[in-house]
């Protein structure tokens, strides 16, 4: 990144003389999902007002395209005592390079939003250092930084929605929209994906991700036990696996669960919906909003 030359025309988004952006680049770093989650919904939202969001994971992307970037929002959860996720620490510690010039982002606007839990002291810590760290670094932060509290009443959400508001606002000043135009609520946006049927070549070419996939292990739960007690409102469960593969992990590694349906229980749920007639039609998951 510090050896690419760059002139200060060419970072400058803000001329007047271009097109108003509607692209923006979305990249989370999380360590369970919930970051992620944050993304989709922002870049949904945004849908709404005409902006085309790319959601990428940070370590997906190339920091190096940062500086080409129209327009950045960062997601970004807190681990433990005040860490970044794992999967930000390789653009953290480019970042923090001594040698980068105090104007390698000069024009980028940007915007924080980060997670966290206010019962540790250092709350959303990793999104407070970033958003300093790239206003140092010469971006314009277009928006107040939002910190979500899994302590609040409503957990992210009760921070997630009313910041999201207030940033979708932003970026309608930004896209120069006409005075007193107004983001509306019940405005449904696009859906990301489409569900066609699926043809004889994708029934063909389809393969089981529990089989080809190497992360993906088959076990069965031999422990189920609840750790809190019975009146608290909160089922907080210890859970044992016995797995037939042998499974490497570290600690802090997160599991995701696919549990398998009991067949009732999926025709039950099938009967509710009124499906039960093109529940076997096989069907092809195609991207409707695709990024660049």
């Amino acid at each position: 990144m510090p050896e690419q030359t760059v002139s200060h025309d060419e970072l400058d988004h803000t001329n007047d003389e271009e097109e108003p952006c509607k692209e923006l680049l979305i990249l989370y770093a999380t360590e369970t999902g919930n970051a992620q989650d944050c993304a989709d919904y922002i870049a949904r939202q945004c849908r709404r007002i005409g902006f085309h969001g790319r959601v990428l994971s940070v370590d997906a992307y190339s920091p190096i395209d940062l500086i080409e970037e129209p327009l950045v929002l960062f997601v970004v959860s807190t681990t433990g005592s005040g860490v970044e996720p794992r999967a930000m620490t390789a653009l953290w510690n480019i970042l923090l390079r001594s040698n980068l010039p105090n104007d390698l982002f000069e024009g980028l606007p940007f915007a924080v939003f980060g997670l966290g839990d206010t019962s540790y002291e250092k709350f959303c810590w990793a999104a407070k250092m970033l958003s300093r760290r790239m206003e140092s670094l010469g971006a314009t932060e277009i928006c107040e930084r939002g910190e979500a509290d899994e302590q609040h009443p409503l957990g992210i959400e009760g921070t997630l929605e009313p910041w999201t508001a207030q940033f979708l606002k932003v970026l309608s000043q930004l896209a120069q929209q006409p005075e007193g135009y107004e983001v509306a609520s019940s405005a449904t946006p696009p859906p990301r994906v489409v569900l066609p049927a699926a043809s004889s070549t994708d029934l063909k070419n389809a393969k089981d991700p529990m089989n080809n996939d190497p992360r993906y292990h088959r076990a069965k739960v031999s422990v189920n036990k609840r750790m809190t007690a019975q009146d608290w409102y909160q089922d907080v469960r210890h859970l044992e696996f016995d797995f037939e593969d042998d499974v490497k992990y570290d600690p802090g590694d997160v599991a995701v669960i696919h549990p398998i349906a009991e067949a009732e229980d999926v025709q039950s749920f099938l009967d509710l919906m009124k499906w039960s007639d093109r529940a076997d039609t096989p069907l092809t998951i195609r991207r409707n909003v695709t990024g660049k």
